[in-house]
């Protein structure tokens, strides 16, 4: 059934304000603080991005539910719990579904920005080894699909190597709720971040079943750029919640599943809507015809580049922004300070020509090669973030739910070890889609029709189109990845 929900009258300026008046600054949390969103939030970001994961439970006319949140158009992440069995030793095999924005208005469910199933799952190897220890801090996975959600443009940001000390957690429990008539909704829930380990965080957000593979996250100076730092994987007492943090040993693993695009035979076979990427040149330009759009200066705390940071990079981010991903390092003038003042050095970004090494000191400092951003860039840069560049909801071809007997995935028992001295970066596990390089009509085999189509894209990616034979990211197709499907001939593993 579709369903026309009209574009929310609701500001993002006004749903933090609606968030601020139920009490999610307040510094003494209760210990039920969750607070129930309605359908026009959850059409706002970060909101939209956030969404139930389903699948049938082993019981007949069950349904298990978890929940991920989307980071690119073709990746959500969640826990690896909700799509790796450690016990079975393989992926769960069950149909999985994802929705971002569930909402309930009175006794009607509706998904609004509508529905897709799983086509790959992914987790890493620490994850996938049984005698790893801690496990809640490396619960990670992600899910992955053909066909992007089309009105949803800007992903959640996140922050890697980020000490926090205040979390919101943004998911679908279904166990313990404080009302029952608020199930299947989204329910925010906020605390202090109690203890932060090497891999994991635990704070008085209060996780239950359902929320596993919520996002975690801060928001900056109680502003609208949010900072998710981990993934709400489980509990320590009723009140509270834990997560793997993101940090440097994930960088690359998690890095790889954002970018990871379906072959053109599989988006073909779909019926997915071609998507443009708004390069970063076009980012920059919107927010100077739309200034009344931008971050207020005191929020994006950026200075020019004149002199080189005392430090190196105190956090790192990545994010897919109006469908074009960033990468990007921020360098606290006076770290430790909340209010420092900052240094923005862009790394990655569509159609921009950069290093993409990140600044230590010791090294040559450049502001004009290396990739360093006026006050103005920045500004730009943190007002995409933000979701402010996206466009407005227009009318979602929503779907309708189902009211049905449902349980949550199990949250795993922490472990006592603190992981602390696991120097090793995370490897992925093959999924159970495991994915040919090179094979871009998904025949299931690299050989000459591959060829011919990579032959037929060659020379610089059209801005803003999908780039399929550019097979080392580099947004052109000439012989780097002309090599890459030579040395991949054959048939996939």
């Amino acid at each position: 059934m579709q369903r026309t929900i009209h574009p929310s009258k609701i500001s993002c300026t006004a749903a933090l304000a609606i968030l601020i008046s139920s009490g999610v600054f307040a510094q003494d949390t209760p210990c039920e603080e969750r607070v129930p969103l309605n359908c026009a939030t959850v059409e706002l970001f970060p909101y939209n991005t956030i969404g139930e994961l389903t699948w049938p439970a082993a019981q007949p006319g069950f349904s298990v539910f978890g929940t991920a949140f989307l980071v690119s158009p073709h990746c959500a992440l969640t826990n690896g719990h909700c799509v790796y069995s450690r016990n079975q030793g393989s992926f769960i095999q069950a149909t999985q579904t994802f929705t971002p924005g569930a909402c309930r208005e009175g006794n009607d469910l509706f998904g609004v920005f509508g529905s897709r199933t799983v086509d790959r799952r992914v987790t890493n190897n620490k994850w996938a080894n049984s005698l790893y220890t801690p496990r809640q801090g490396v619960d990670y996975g992600a899910v992955q699909f053909i066909c992007p959600f089309d009105e949803i443009t800007t992903f959640m940001p996140l922050c890697f190597g980020y000490e926090p000390d205040w979390a919101h957690m943004s998911g679908y429990p279904i166990s313990d709720l404080p009302n029952n008539t608020e199930s299947r909704n989204q329910l925010l829930a906020y605390g202090d971040v109690v203890e932060i380990h090497e891999r994991w965080v635990e704070y008085d957000a209060r996780s239950t079943g359902g929320a596993s593979g919520s996002p975690v996250w801060d928001l900056q100076n109680n502003s609208q750029l949010a900072d998710a730092y981990a993934i709400n994987s489980g509990h320590i007492d009723d009140c509270g919640g834990i997560g793997p943090r993101l940090v440097w040993q994930n960088e690359d693993l998690i890095r790889t599943w954002m970018r990871w695009q379906p072959s053109l035979s599989d988006q073909i076979e779909s019926g997915c809507p071609p998507w443009a990427i708004l390069p970063w040149f076009g980012l920059v330009d919107f927010f100077e015809q739309h200034e009344d759009l931008q971050l207020d200066s005191k929020d994006v705390r950026a200075v020019n580049p004149i002199e080189p940071p005392p430090t190196g990079p105190s956090r790192r981010y990545m994010q897919v922004i109006e469908r074009g991903f960033y990468e990007w390092v921020v360098y606290d003038l006076q770290p430790g300070n909340p209010d420092s003042s900052q240094l923005i050095q862009l790394l990655a970004a569509p159609d921009a020509d950069l290093p993409g090494i990140a600044w230590f000191p010791g090294m040559e400092f450049n502001p004009q090669t290396q990739g360093w951003l006026s006050v103005e860039q920045a500004t730009a840069l943190l007002s995409g973030s933000a979701g402010k560049a996206a466009p407005p909801v227009t009318g979602i071809g929503a779907v309708e739910l189902e009211f049905s007997e449902i349980m949550p995935v199990q949250q795993p028992i922490p472990d006592a070890d603190d992981g602390g001295g696991d120097q090793e970066p995370d490897g992925e596990v093959p999924s159970d889609d495991v994915p040919c390089p090179g094979d871009l009509n998904g025949d299931r085999k690299v050989n000459g029709g591959d060829l011919g189509l990579l032959l037929a894209m060659w020379g610089q990616c059209a801005p803003g189109a999908p780039c399929p034979a550019d097979l080392n990211g580099d947004n052109r197709v000439d012989g780097g990845d002309l090599g890459l499907m030579l040395g991949a001939f054959g048939s996939c593993g």
